[in-house]
C-alpha cells in the first residue's frame, strides 16, 4: 500500500502560506525520492525471476510509481551472485556471450531498468533467480510506500520545507527557516541510514518455488517458453 503526498499538505501548508498545492506535493515528492537514494531504507525482495538458456537480460519489475535504485543482492539456484562492474565482468570474462562459455550465472550486472546474469544461464530454470533491491519513487508518482511514509514521516516533511522555505522571491521565503529545516532533515537521513543497515543485517537468501505469486518472467532476449 502507499501514502498519497497530498495527505502531508496539512503540515506543510501552515508554514509556507500562500504555496500552490501542487508544488508542495512536488517538493514532496523531492524529499521523498532523496530520503529513499540516500538511507536505502525502502526496500523489498523481487518476484522470482525464470531464467531462459541463452538469456542473460532480465527486466527488473518493482512495484508501479517505483523504481530500483540499488541491487542489494542476488541468488540464483539458492547460490550468492558477486555484483561486478560491466568493465571488471569483461575483463574477467571475455567472452561470456559466447555459446561455448554459457553455465550457471556467478555475477551480476545492474543495467538501467534490467540486469545481467554472467556466464549467461545455459539451462532454463522456474523461478530460480531472486534479488533484494532498495526502491525510490519515480519522478511521476503520487505516492510512496506506506512505512516510508509513515515511519518517516516528519524527516520528509522537514526535507520538502527545506525545499520551499529557500525558494527565492515568495512570500513564504525563509532562508533562516530553510537552515533548519535542512538539517533536521539532514539528521532525519543519518538515523533511517542506520535503521536500514541493521535491518538489513541476516537477510535470508532464499528462493522461492511454486505459484505463489501467480506469474512468471522471463529474459527480453531470445525469449521462449520454459515447458
Amino acid at each position: 500500500m502507499a501514502t498519497s503526498y497530498e495527505t502531508l499538505l496539512p503540515e506543510i501548508l501552515p508554514m509556507v502560506p500562500g504555496c500552490p498545492d501542487t508544488l508542495i506535493e512536488n517538493t514532496v515528492r523531492q524529499a521523498a525520492i532523496e530520503f529513499c537514494e540516500k538511507t536505502g531504507i525502502y526496500q523489498m525482495e523481487l518476484d522470482p525471476v525464470t531464467t531462459v538458456g541463452g538469456v542473460y537480460e532480465y527486466d527488473l519489475e518493482p512495484p508501479s510509481g517505483t523504481s530500483v535504485h540499488k541491487i542489494m543482492w542476488v541468488t540464483h539456484d539458492g547460490k550468492d551472485l558477486e555484483p561486478i562492474t560491466t568493465t571488471l565482468l569483461e575483463q574477467r570474462k571475455p567472452d561470456w556471450r559466447n555459446s561455448d562459455h554459457y553455465g550457471c550465472p556467478e555475477y551480476f550486472v545492474k543495467q538501467g531498468v534490467s540486469f545481467w546474469l554472467a556466464p549467461v544461464p545455459a539451462a532454463t530454470m522456474p523461478m530460480s533467480t531472486t534479488l533484494r533491491v532498495q526502491l525510490k519513487p519515480t519522478h511521476r508518482s503520487t505516492a510512496c510506500d506506506d512505512s516510508v511514509m509513515s515511519d518517516y514521516r516528519d524527516s520528509i516533511v522537514n526535507g520538502a520545507l527545506y525545499r520551499l522555505l529557500r525558494i527565492p522571491g515568495r512570500d513564504w521565503t525563509d532562508y533562516s527557516g530553510a537552515q533548519i529545516y535542512g538539517t533536521l532533515f539532514a539528521e532525519g537521513l543519518v538515523r533511517a541510514e542506520r535503521e536500514a543497515r541493521h535491518a538489513d543485517t541476516g537477510v535470508a537468501r532464499k528462493v522461492r518455488y511454486g505459484g505463489v505469486y501467480g506469474k512468471t518472467r522471463h529474459g527480453k532476449r531470445g525469449w521462449r517458453s520454459a515447458y
